[in-house]
């Protein structure tokens, strides 16, 4: 029993250490947080934060894109994501995350956020989360339209989009999968005929969309700037599949219409957890998990 006992407490050390190895790493290499909540605790879809501080009672981030300090986040469940160089081999980075709490928000005398969290209990790769792909349908995707490449300010009555809401909820082309960095498409020949009689790889599209967790739930919208990538006719089928990988992520500023600014962490801010939970619903479904 007492060398059972040993052998745990020596893999909760060893798992501590490679947690504060990646911490130093990360202060180090001066690599930013992505701060990552569940649904209905902030509006604020793109919070990333600068490790300051670490050991093993906890964490003192600073974030500076928030203006005050809040007690709603006390207590609030969270995930970090982040990139860091490896240590052993030269030019190979990692993409990693690591869940937390929030213990308290305080303003500092300098007018920066500072968030005090817990230590981390895991670690895992994001790289998996941020690259599977997820077959979805109207459940997950209720609609999508695919415009013309723009920014600023549009006239979106006189904008003619490549792909429209209405012909998706017409069948004439539906969503086939999405990641938190692409999507594929699945549009009939007819449609392709009318719409992309010529599709160019390379060309750039503005796309709409918006996103269910689950059914009956609320959805949310996003702005995502793509770029076609793939093309497959499917004479079988009579279906083209369209395979594109999202570049930017847009948003409507009151002066300037639609701004778009680049990916972080190469995905769309807030989409990932959708994808994740999809993908785990997907097991569910085929009863290959509880």
């Amino acid at each position: 029993m007492c060398a059972l006992w040993s052998k745990n407490d020596d893999d909760e050390k060893r798992k501590k250490q490679i947690i504060l190895d990646l911490l130093q790493d990360i202060r180090d290499q001066r690599a930013k947080l992505k701060l990552e909540f569940d649904e209905g605790v902030t509006s604020i879809k793109d919070l990333t934060g600068t490790l300051l501080e670490y050991d093993e009672g906890g964490l003192v981030v600073e974030v500076s894109s928030l203006k005050g300090a809040t007690r709603a986040f006390d207590g609030v469940l969270l995930s970090c994501y982040f990139r860091v160089r490896d240590r052993e081999t030269r030019g190979r980075e990692q993409y990693l995350t690591f869940d937390t709490s929030v213990r308290s928000v305080t303003m500092r005398p300098s007018g920066m956020v500072h968030f005090s969290l817990a230590f981390p209990q895991n670690l895992k790769s994001a790289q998996l989360r941020r690259s599977v792909r997820v077959k979805v349908d109207a459940r997950k995707v209720p609609e999508l339209t695919l415009w013309p490449d723009f920014s600023g300010w549009q006239d979106m009555d006189k904008l003619t989009p490549v792909l429209s809401a209405e012909q998706m909820q017409s069948r004439q082309f539906k969503v086939d999968n999405f990641s938190a960095n692409g999507l594929r498409l699945l549009v009939s020949s007819a449609l392709m005929h009318t719409a992309l009689p010529e599709p160019v790889k390379g060309t750039r599209y503005a796309v709409h969309f918006r996103a269910m967790a689950e059914t009956g739930a609320g959805s949310s919208a996003f702005w995502v700037a793509a770029v076609l990538r793939n093309i497959f006719r499917d004479p079988q089928t009579s279906e083209t599949a369209l395979g594109f990988e999202f570049v930017a992520e847009g948003s409507m500023d009151e002066k300037l219409g639609m701004v778009w600014r680049p990916l972080k962490f190469d995905e769309v801010s807030g989409l990932g957890k959708f994808v994740f939970k999809w993908n785990l619903d997907l097991y569910r479904e085929k009863g290959m998990g509880s």
